[in-house]
């Protein structure tokens, strides 16, 4: 991570101290993320050779943790909807970085920089929790996500105004993506594009309501933010691209179990417009 600006002054006089701490508590406080960058792997563009489907897909992030009792709920409820709408809808589950979602003794740690970064951003604080879309104009949904089918459906219904299909193969020690894109509108601000790799079938303890699963399955779990976390910028005056990018997995990484997850987002308001997912293919 680096910051646009560091700051490394020694104050020896008290006082000149003191006057500075008056001087900052008197200003307004600066969200962390207006300053601070995180380091991705860079997305190189070139046009796209043809446009891809129009498509409207739908994006859920979900907040858990292994000592959620009630997280298991939300699960099988996301898990339904995903065998319902199949690929159009996309799901990334994040540790929490905290409390409930800190790991059983013995097992193995699923939070990352990323998803803590998210959830520090967006506020979690009690979860489970979802964001549809990352839509902040509505309170995140919690517990058993009874409510979120039908604004899934909703949302699935609505007009693309972008559209967005992704490759990509392991090749060696590395991972190629490749992500096409339509603008199918003028957008108002700078969008942007955020490459992840989610990954299935990871088997640890869980809470489950009074018991304690020590055999639960995970999926779509959160391993790597790849691009910087709030995404790559898409160039001005472009509307169709084609983003590349690659990076190296972590040697804990199941490839097979394994997927590639991309969204378009408005760089302003963090709304995801559209996103798609695919299977990463392997040269063995």
């Amino acid at each position: 991570m680096k910051r646009h600006k560091h700051f490394n002054f020694q104050f020896s006089i008290f006082n000149l101290a003191a006057a500075l701490l008056l001087l900052f508590a008197a200003c307004d406080t600066i969200d962390s993320e207006e300053y601070t960058v995180y380091d991705g792997a860079p997305v190189s563009w070139s046009p796209a050779p043809a446009a891809p489907e129009a498509v409207q897909r739908a994006y859920v992030e979900k907040y858990t943790g292994p000592h959620c009792n009630n997280c298991p709920k939300a699960d099988r409820t996301l898990d339904a909807l995903h065998h319902q709408h199949g690929d159009r809808l996309v799901v990334v589950s994040i540790n929490h970085p905290t409390g409930q979602g800190i790991p059983f003794r013995g097992d193995p740690d699923m939070r990352t920089d990323g998803g803590t970064a998210w959830d520090r951003f967006f506020g979690i604080n009690a979860i489970p929790a979802a964001y549809l879309n990352r839509n902040r104009s509505n309170p995140p949904y919690l517990g058993e996500m009874g409510s979120i089918g039908g604004d899934i459906a909703a949302a699935l219904q609505q007009t693309p105004t972008a559209a967005i299909a992704v490759q990509a193969s392991a090749q060696g020690t590395s991972v190629n993506i490749t992500a096409d894109i339509a603008l199918l509108q003028e957008f108002p601000s700078t969008l942007t594009l955020t490459a992840a790799l989610i990954e299935d079938s990871l088997v640890y303890h869980q809470s489950d309501g009074t018991t304690t699963d020590t055999a639960y399955v995970h999926n779509h779990m959160l391993r790597k933010v790849i691009t910087s976390y709030w995404g790559a910028d898409l160039p001005d005056g472009q509307n169709l691209l084609r983003g590349t990018l690659s990076f190296t997995p972590a040697d804990d990484i199941v490839l097979e179990n394994s997927h590639i997850v991309v969204f378009l987002s408005d760089k302003a308001s963090r709304r995801v417009i559209n996103c798609a997912s695919c299977p990463l293919t392997t040269d063995h």
